[in-house]
Order: structure tokens, then C-alpha cells, then sequence
């Protein structure tokens, strides 16, 4: 995953947007090490700058796609507006552990081989909102975090900050096919997380969860 990082740090310069590593692979740019096997490259971006990722990833290439929800994706061949909030799948073409199975009209069954991702061939794109100071999450609770606490950047690597990364984490731990990739990256995250990242954490976490969450009594 370092590799690909350093792949994705040269092939995201000064495109006009801002990015972060998010997922497992943020939590490794926040601890300095790799920490698991990682089975695909995760980005923060922001809806504002959706049309100009599009724009990017076709003219370098690469496959896009919109999640449409229930395991269908929807591919783009030029920017979109969108009705609704869509993140977006994108790979090269010789990225061989997607399988499209058309279903007309441009959209697919998607399934994903989840083995390694060892070259930079697959990037999932996590749109999220920002303010003029805040970092929204989503959720019931309206939960916000300061952009300068929840947008961080270690060894020259933008990346979510690792309490930010667990709330998300926090809301697939029951149905989700990488449940222990969630569990581990919460382990061995919170070691290294100051008094006021758990505090937030924690604070988020009852806030969301009025009948509680399982990862509290750890905070």
C-alpha cells in the first residue's frame, strides 16, 4: 500500500482538488507502518470537486463508475450531474478483480475479488462535506470535527484523521464482508490516539448510538 500511496501522491498533484487517503490505508499513513493487507485504495474528496475527479480519471484512462446501491454501478463516459449522492469506483483496464456483469443501459452487478491490491489500478472515491472550518460526518447526530483536526497530513501524506476514520468504521460492523479489518484498525489505532481523539471518538459514538456502541467501553 505504500507504493500505491506514493502512486497516488504523484498521480493527484495539483489537479485542482483536494484529496485524502481514508480507510485502512489512513490509518497506516497516521501510524508511519502497514498494518494489515489492504484490498483496495481508498479518497476522500469533497462534492464540490466531484465533476473535476471524473474529468481526471477519464482523460487518464481509467473506468468510472457511480455506486447506484444494491451492488449496481452505473459507468460514466462524462461528467454527470447526479441526482443523488454517489461515490465513485474507478480502475484501469487491466485491473482483473472486478467482474461487471451487464445488466443494459450502462450499469453492471459489480463483484469484487477481495485480494491485495498490489499495483495502482483501483481507487474508490468517498465524497464528503466540508465548511469554511467544519468536516461534516453523516449520520443521525449532525457530528462535525474541525477541518485542521479531522484533514491531517503525515510524512507528506493527506489523510483522514484516525478518529474520524473509526466513527466511520463504527457503522459497518455488522453487516459489513471486512468486519475485521474494522475491528483490527480500531485495535491498533488506539494506542496511539491523544486524550482529546478519544474523547471525540467517544463523544460521536453516544451521540450516534443512543443505545450504545461496543467500542466505547474501550474509550
Amino acid at each position: 500500500m505504500e507504493s500505491i500511496i506514493s502512486h497516488a501522491l504523484l498521480f493527484l498533484a495539483n489537479q485542482g482538488f483536494d484529496w485524502y487517503v481514508c480507510g485502512g490505508g489512513a490509518i497506516d499513513a497516521f501510524l508511519g507502518k502497514q498494518t494489515r493487507i489492504h484490498k483496495d485504495l481508498d479518497i476522500a474528496v469533497f462534492w464540490e470537486d466531484r465533476n473535476s475527479v471524473i474529468t481526471l480519471m477519464l482523460a487518464e484512462g481509467w473506468r468510472v463508475f457511480e455506486a447506484c446501491g444494491g451492488g449496481i454501478i452505473h459507468e460514466l463516459f462524462e461528467v454527470q450531474q447526479s441526482p443523488e449522492k454517489r461515490n465513485l469506483f474507478c480502475f484501469t483496464l487491466n485491473e482483473n478483480r472486478c467482474k461487471l456483469e451487464p445488466i443494459g443501459d450502462d450499469r453492471y452487478r459489480f463483484g469484487f475479488e477481495k485480494k491485495e491490491q498490489k499495483d495502482f489500478t483501483y481507487i474508490e472515491f468517498l465524497f464528503n462535506q466540508r465548511g469554511d472550518e467544519y468536516f461534516y460526518l453523516p449520520g443521525n447526530a449532525n457530528l462535525k470535527r474541525k477541518l485542521n483536526k479531522a484533514l491531517l497530513k503525515s510524512n507528506g501524506v493527506p489523510h483522514l484523521a484516525p478518529e474520524v476514520v473509526l466513527f466511520y468504521k463504527s457503522r459497518y460492523l455488522e453487516y459489513s464482508p471486512d468486519t475485521l479489518d474494522h475491528y483490527q484498525d480500531f485495535e491498533v489505532s488506539l494506542p496511539f490516539l491523544d486524550d482529546e481523539q478519544k474523547q471525540w471518538l467517544g463523544q460521536s459514538l453516544k451521540k450516534e448510538y443512543v443505545n450504545g456502541h461496543e467500542w466505547l467501553k474501550r474509550l
